[in-house]
């Protein structure tokens, strides 16, 4: 049975809540930001502002947001909402995950950071720059390198008996 398990969790709830998955420049330089899974800080000339994954939400829904603005932050979400499930079901298994569930929650880590990945092309193009601005993924790079980890040193979180 899993012996270590409990660190995939940890891992998890910071992608979750601390690690920025992108850093951006707002178009022709207007602001700088960064963007975690649930939350987005921007430095602007209007001023400082934490937008919550909510609060963008309702932005589309009220039609403030539209085109690919929209498209790119219903991407996030959809990320964000298959990065959380995977950490509950981290969270709940802790310690006693089972091998088949690691492989499930790996493809699943996976789709999360494909989704962030189609949201920052939606958002800024195939190369992360355009009229809306520069993405630098950086946080992604390292969600990726977690899943590559994962998948390749599994055995590593369990007992050899």
């Amino acid at each position: 049975m899993g012996v270590r398990t409990w660190i995939i969790a940890l891992c998890l709830c910071a992608f979750c809540f601390v690690v920025p998955l992108q850093c951006y420049v707002i178009g022709d330089n207007y602001g700088i930001g960064i963007q975690g899974a649930m939350f987005r800080y921007q430095v602007t000339n209007v001023g400082n502002s934490v937008i919550t994954l909510t609060k963008d939400l309702s932005y589309v829904a009220s039609g403030t947001y539209s085109g690919k603005t929209a498209i790119s932050v219903t991407l996030w979400t959809l990320g964000t909402v298959v990065l959380v499930l995977t950490t509950i079901l981290s969270l709940g298994c802790w310690n006693r995950l089972p091998r088949h569930y690691l492989r499930f929650m790996t493809m699943c880590i996976m789709g999360a950071g494909i989704l962030y990945l189609a949201s920052c092309v939606a958002q800024y193009g195939l190369l992360f720059s355009g009229p809306a601005g520069i993405s630098l993924p950086f946080g992604l790079v390292i969600l990726v390198l977690f899943v590559i980890f994962l998948h390749y040193y599994q055995n590593r979180f369990y007992d050899s008996s």
